[in-house]
Parts: C-alpha cells; structure tokens; sequence
C-alpha cells in the first residue's frame, strides 16, 4: 500500500470515531473501564507478590548461642568457620560482656540481683536471603560440626510460610490477569461488534463497488487499535492516581512489612504495558467482530 493510501485509510478510521460519536464514546468507555479493571487487578497482584516475596529477607537472621566454657579464641574460630559456609553472608559476634553491659543498662534491676555475668557469646548469622535460612541452621545445629554451639534460633518456619505465600499469590495473580484478559477481549469484542454492525450497509456498499476486504478491514481495525490505545492511557492515568492513594494510605499506616518495600513498576511501565495490551485487544477484538461481515 502506497504511503497515500495508508494516509487514507488512518484518515477514515479517524472519521468513522467522529461520525459514530455517541457509540465511538461508549466503545472508548468500555475498553477504559475493561483496561482499568485489568490494570488495577494486575497491579495489585503484582504489589502483593512484591511485598510478599520481600518479607523472607526481614527473617533471615539466625542467633547462635555459644557454650559458656568456649573461650573468646574458640569464639572467633567458631565465627570464622560459620563465615565460610554456603548462605552465610555476614556474621557478627555480641560478646558476654557487650550483652552484660547492654542488660545493664536497659534492666538495671535484673542486672543487679544477678550475682555475675551469666550470658554468654553470641554470633549473629545474616542468611545470604531467606530462603536458605533452613539449610544454614541445620548445619550450624551439626553438634559434630559446632560441638561448641549450644542453641540456635531462627525463623525458619515464618520464612517457609511466607515463601509459600508468595508463591500462592504469584499463580492466584498470574490466573486472575489471565482471566481478566480474555474477559476484556470478550468485551471489546462485542463493543466494537456493535460498531460495526451500525455500519453493516456501508461495508456491503463498499463491497458492491469493489472495494477488497483488506480495504474495508483496515480502517476498522486501526479504529479498535485507536480505542484500546486511548483507553489504555486513560486507565494509565486513573491507576496513577490511585497507586498514589494507596501509598499515601500506607505510609500513613507505617507498617514495617508495607513501608519499606519500593515497587519495581513504575507508571511508565503501567502506561506501555496497558497501551500495548489495549492495542493488541482493540485490533484483534475488532478483527474477531468483522469476521461476520468479511
């Protein structure tokens, strides 16, 4: 097609928005709608998945409690070993005396009728991320691997359920994004068919006089793409406003597990994202609803 008859075409799907102006306004209408609904659900799957995912990493610490008798060189050389297993990123060692002298201060009372020093050297274990927080406690539990550890603490249960969780929520989030998608395609679909059997007797005169089906297909297929292209945006716009609602809202909650969990999906990949997906559900639904006609 010669850049003159491309120009042409775009020209009158452009004039048929015009000239359909009450349905043209009801189509724009429904894909807006469909895409927000689409946008607002992924959205929220995709920041529940986020936050979820990124709670394991507030559990990956692990408390080794040390035997009473180990001397402060079997401490450091019981740190150095813990140091060099697989998952442990950084060990950090609270001395008896540095955990007395703290209990001093902030329970002056039980440290008083306490006869002497009866703590003990701890290392602070940070897990690589949560997910090996499990292996790591187990082997820092091998008494013939650390016959010098007498307890160690960990979260390795939460850190489990919230994984699980996470997971859980990434498959609910990735079939609920499915089926809104064909959803909204069913909707377009209909909407556009509506269109386009308002103008049933134009197409079959276009047809009388010779006009092929791809000339006739292209300017309502360019129409679709126009409706779900600018219904993409609009939806953009509207999810813009209420992502930033919504964490105006929990930043006023300050919570530790919601405040400090920067999303990754910004409003320039909501706008690409919602226009491509608006395009590819205007072309195809309009393509859908000609088939009948062509």
């Amino acid at each position: 097609m010669t850049p003159a008859g491309m120009l042409f075409q775009i020209n009158e799907a452009f004039l048929n928005v015009r000239r359909n102006g009450l349905m043209s306004l009801a189509a724009l209408g429904t894909v807006t709608i469909a895409l927000t609904v689409l946008g607002a659900s992924v959205w929220s799957a995709y920041r529940i998945h986020e936050i979820a995912q990124q709670q394991p990493q507030k559990f990956n610490e692990i408390d080794v409690f040390l035997k009473a008798e180990v001397d402060r060189s079997a401490t450091m050389a019981v740190k150095s070993r813990v140091a060099a297993l697989p998952g442990a990123r950084d060990v950090h060692l609270v001395s008896k005396e540095a955990a007395w002298a703290h209990l001093q201060q902030t329970e002056p009372s039980l440290a008083e009728a306490l006869p002497d020093n009866p703590l003990m050297d701890k290392l602070e274990v940070q897990a690589g991320n949560g997910a090996r927080v499990g292996a790591l406690s187990a082997r820092l539990r091998d008494k013939k691997m650390f016959p010098e550890v007498l307890r160690v603490n960990d979260a390795n249960e939460e850190v489990r359920a919230l994984l699980g969780f996470a997971r859980v929520i990434k498959v609910l989030g990735s079939g609920t994004a499915i089926g809104l998608f064909v959803a909204t395609l069913f909707i377009v679909q209909n909407t556009i068919r509506l269109t386009v059997y308002a103008r049933r007797r134009e197409i079959r005169i276009m047809q009388m006089v010779g006009a092929t089906p791809g000339f006739i297909r292209l300017p309502l297929l360019l129409e679709g793409a126009f409706y779900g292209i600018a219904g993409g945006a609009v939806a953009c716009a509207v999810l813009a406003f209420g992502a930033a609602e919504v964490a105006r809202f929990i930043s006023d909650l300050r919570s530790p597990l919601l405040g400090d969990v920067p999303s990754q999906l910004t409003p320039l990949h909501m706008l690409a994202g919602l226009i491509l997906i608006g395009a590819m559900i205007g072309v195809f639904g309009s393509y859908l609803a000609m088939r009948r006609f062509l």
